[in-house]
């Protein structure tokens, strides 16, 4: 068998040509299809698993049915993931530009639901190695941005960088109804520059066929009736790790063993509370009848010097409590995030929470980068939408894209060096970083709108105080061209 991990993306590429020579699309997707099925989607369906609290642990047994078999699962997973995306992509991203009318249209795009699309974007990639969004003009005539997810996208690169995308499959499965029976189809879509193939086949065998339903062939979208396509198939994607790992893969053993030693402790505390009988010339036939004389009677009867003796087992509950702060260190050291339960946390100073944040800013720092690059190959497509919107040709203009991370800071600090930090740095970044501010953008519209109601009122306030100070000195205020009018008229009779 052919070790298609060990190959370069040129080297697959290059077999999967060999391979195709005769075969028609349907055939080439089909053995793609069952290759990702066989290698790549038992490891991404594994990382959702881990995600949804169903670990290694599940498969735990018990040798004898009287013995407990507690399964007991934590959500260490699930709470390592949420508290990266949580950091990075709580808080909305800051988009900006040096046109106003670019900036503009950027934030048009990336409206509250697009954001949100984004965030989970993030918790795929950190959940699966990488996770997968997919441009599509929405049936308002907007472009929107769907999370797809990972299970069900096989990429075909152009290099083996994995930074040009030649083609993608996605295939997901899908119940329908062929007359009264209930089917679970799978289905496929083959998505490249020329637009979208798709084909459809029963789940679990069966040939991929065009599908005649949803339409067998297809461009990416229509304008005014009329076909259109990308310059490229409308996917993007973001990476955890340049090798594309989940953050499963570095602390699955911790997770599997601590659920497994708190499973097993849990064990032999219900089991303890059971007593185990050590028999001496017991009068009985065999033990059964042994423990209906007991639950009877409560009473045995043994022959002379016999009796009945009792065990009960013993847990060194210190050890196991040792043993799994150990691993609740090490998980969140190799996860490179922070445990909220440390009892110093909330203490700390503004120096020592960024001492006690570094790995998960280090961690953030590459998946930010991530972002940063998804942003620039998504502007291609960000620009042919303007143009064909008629919002502007903004080819030529740039963009920037800053995630404003969640950190716990000592507000006082913050506060402060936002303070000192005025005619340094511009207004929207003082904002931005301001421990009470979610939304930057938000406030500065806010403080815009107070300011000019602020200017409005003004004219009126000065009035106000000029009456007021008339009235101190016992005369009549000035009132402008109404005050001279009554003058004029007494010059005219």
């Amino acid at each position: 068998m052919t070790n298609m991990a060990a190959m370069t993306e040129t080297q697959r590429l290059t077999l999967v040509l060999d391979r195709a020579r005769g075969m028609n699309t349907a055939e080439i997707v089909e053995s793609e299809v069952d290759e990702f099925r066989r290698f790549a989607q038992p490891r991404l369906l594994e990382a959702e698993a881990y995600y949804r609290n169903r670990s290694a642990v599940q498969r735990k047994t018990a040798r004898y049915e009287s013995r407990s078999n507690t399964k007991i699962e934590h959500s260490l997973l699930r709470k390592l993931v949420d508290q990266k995306v949580n950091y990075l992509l709580a808080k909305p991203f800051t988009i900006s530009a040096k046109s106003a009318a670019y900036e503009k249209a950027l934030n048009g795009v990336f409206d509250a639901r697009a954001r949100a699309e984004v965030k989970s974007l993030g918790k795929e990639a950190i959940k699966k190695g990488i996770g997968w969004v997919q441009l599509y003009i929405g049936e308002e005539g907007t472009l929107r941005l769907k999370r797809l997810p990972t299970e069900q996208i096989l990429p075909e690169w152009a290099d083996d960088e994995h930074t040009r995308l030649d083609c993608l499959i996605r295939v997901y499965p899908q119940v329908a109804y062929e007359g009264r029976e209930k089917v679970l189809l799978e289905r496929a879509e083959l998505w490249s520059a020329q637009g979208v193939e798709r084909f459809v086949r029963r789940m679990g065998g069966g040939r991929f066929a065009p599908d005649a339903d949803l339409g067998a062939r297809e461009s990416h979208f229509a304008v005014d009736g009329a076909p259109w396509n990308w310059d490229a198939p409308p996917f993007l994607w973001v990476r955890y790790c340049e090798e594309e790992l989940p953050l499963l893969h570095f602390v699955r053993e911790l997770i599997d063993d601590y659920n497994w030693q708190v499973s097993v402790s849990a064990d032999i505390l219900r089991d303890a509370a059971q007593l185990v009988y050590v028999l001496r010339n017991y009068g009985g036939e065999n033990l059964q009848q042994f423990v209906r004389e007991m639950r009877e009677s409560l009473a045995v009867q043994v022959e002379g010097d016999g009796g009945v003796d009792t065990l009960q087992a013993q847990l060194d509950m210190n050890a196991v409590n040792s043993l799994l702060d150990r691993h609740r260190r090490d998980l969140y050291d190799l996860a490179r995030s922070v445990d909220t339960q440390d009892p110093n946390l909330g203490d700390a100073s503004g120096q020592a929470l960024k001492f006690r944040y570094a790995d998960l800013d280090m961690d953030c720092n590459d998946l930010e980068a991530e972002f940063q690059a998804m942003f620039l190959r998504m502007k291609p497509f960000l620009d042919a939408y303007f143009r064909l919107k008629g919002l502007g040709d903004f080819t030529n203009e740039e963009f920037s894209v800053v995630c404003n991370r969640d950190i716990i800071v000592n507000e006082t600090e913050a506060i402060s060096n936002a303070r000192n930090s005025v005619g340094l740095l511009s207004e929207k970044t003082i904002v931005a970083n301001h421990p009470w501010v979610d939304d930057a953008e938000a406030e500065l519209r806010q403080k815009q709108r107070e300011e000019a109601e602020a200017r409005e009122e003004l004219p009126f306030v000065a009035q106000g105080a000029q009456g007021t100070r008339a009235a101190q000195n016992g005369t009549q205020p000035s009132q402008g061209a109404q005050a001279s009018q009554p003058s004029q008229e007494r010059e005219g009779e």
